[in-house]
C-alpha cells in the first residue's frame, strides 16, 4: 500500500477524515418483535406492551440523545480542525523568515536600494548583500549606511552590506533580487553565472524588453545563466522607490509559475506598508 503525507490530501478530505475519527461507531439496529399495534390490537393494548421509561433499551438501539451527541462531536471536530489549520498556516508563514539567512540584491539603483532596505527592515539579523560596481558607493553604504549615488537622503538599515565581489555577495544567499537595467542584464548575468546556485530563486525587479532581441527578463535570466530551470519570480506593480523608503502604503504583485515560491516571496516582503499579492504568471516561462 502506498502511504502519502497528510498534505497530499485535499482539505475537504482531511476534514472528513478528522470528523470520522471523532464519530462513535454506527449502532446496529435489530428488528423488533411485532407489537400489539402491528398485530391489529387496540391502542390501549399496544400501550401496555411499551417498556417503562426506566427500562433498558434493546441491545444495539440508538439512544434518544444520540443525534444531539453526534452533532456536538462533529462541531468539536470541526473546531479542532480549524484551530489546527490556522496554527499550521501561521507556522508556515513564519518559517520563510526564520529559514532565510541571506538575501542578495544585484544592482544599487533607486529601486534596488529601496528593496534592500525593505527586506532588511523585516529581520534585523538578516544579511542583505548588495552587489555593486562602484567602490565609493560600497564604502558609503558600509561606513555611513547611505547610498551616496541614489536616495542619499535616506539612511539604510545596518544589516545591509555592499560589495563588488560576486562570489562574496552570492555565497549562501537564499533569495536574489535582480535590479540591473534590462539592457545590461545579459552581459552582467553571464559574468557572474559561475557563482550562481542553480536553485537560487531570482526575483526580477527590472522592467522592459531587451532592445536588440526583444526578450523579456523571464527569457534573459535563464539564458544568461545557462540554466533553463533557474527559479524565477517577477515583482512588479504601481510603486516607486521613494514610497518604499517613506513607508507609504504601497502595493505590488509577485508572479511565478511556482505558487509556493511566490508565496515565500510574499511573506518575505509583506509589511504594514507594503501589500504583496500573488499571481500565477503564464508568461513566466523557464525556457
Amino acid at each position: 500500500m502506498l502511504y502519502l503525507p497528510f498534505f497530499h490530501f485535499p482539505p475537504l478530505l482531511l476534514a472528513l477524515m478528522a470528523t470520522a475519527a471523532f464519530l462513535p461507531p454506527a449502532p446496529i439496529f435489530r428488528p423488533r418483535t411485532p407489537t400489539a399495534r402491528h398485530r391489529g390490537l387496540p391502542i390501549c393494548a399496544a400501550a401496555s406492551d411499551a417498556p417503562p421509561p426506566d427500562a433498558e433499551t434493546d441491545e444495539g438501539e440508538a439512544p434518544r440523545g444520540g443525534r444531539k451527541d453526534r452533532r456536538r462531536v462533529v462541531r468539536i471536530a470541526w473546531e479542532k480542525l480549524v484551530r489546527w489549520s490556522r496554527s499550521w498556516r501561521s507556522r508556515n508563514r513564519s518559517d520563510v523568515l526564520e529559514t532565510t539567512r541571506k538575501v542578495v540584491v544585484l544592482g544599487g539603483g533607486s529601486f534596488g536600494t529601496a528593496m534592500a532596505a525593505q527586506v532588511a527592515a523585516k529581520k534585523p539579523d538578516l544579511e542583505v548583500a548588495m552587489l555593486l560596481r562602484d567602490d565609493l558607493v560600497c564604502r558609503s553604504i558600509n561606513d555611513r549606511h547611505v547610498n551616496s549615488k541614489y536616495l542619499s537622503e535616506y539612511s539604510l538599515p545596518e544589516n545591509i552590506v555592499a560589495t563588488t565581489s560576486a562570489s562574496e555577495a552570492l555565497a549562501g544567499a537564499n533569495f536574489c533580487f535582480h535590479a540591473v537595467p534590462v539592457q545590461f542584464s545579459s552581459s552582467f548575468l553571464e559574468s557572474i553565472s559561475t557563482y550562481v546556485d542553480p536553485k537560487l530563486p531570482f526575483i526580477s525587479l527590472s522592467k522592459g524588453l531587451e532592445l536588440n532581441t526583444l526578450r523579456t527578463m523571464s527569457q534573459i535570466i535563464p539564458l544568461a545563466l545557462g540554466n533553463p530551470r533557474q527559479p524565477f519570480i517577477v515583482l512588479s506593480g504601481p510603486s516607486f522607490a521613494v514610497e518604499l523608503m517613506e513607508k507609504l502604503p504601497t502595493a505590488m504583485v509577485v508572479a511565478s509559475k511556482d505558487r509556493k515560491l511566490a508565496s515565500a516571496v510574499q511573506q518575505l516582503l509583506a509589511s504594514s506598508n507594503l501589500r504583496i499579492s500573488t499571481s500565477r504568471g503564464r508568461n513566466c516561462r523557464r525556457t
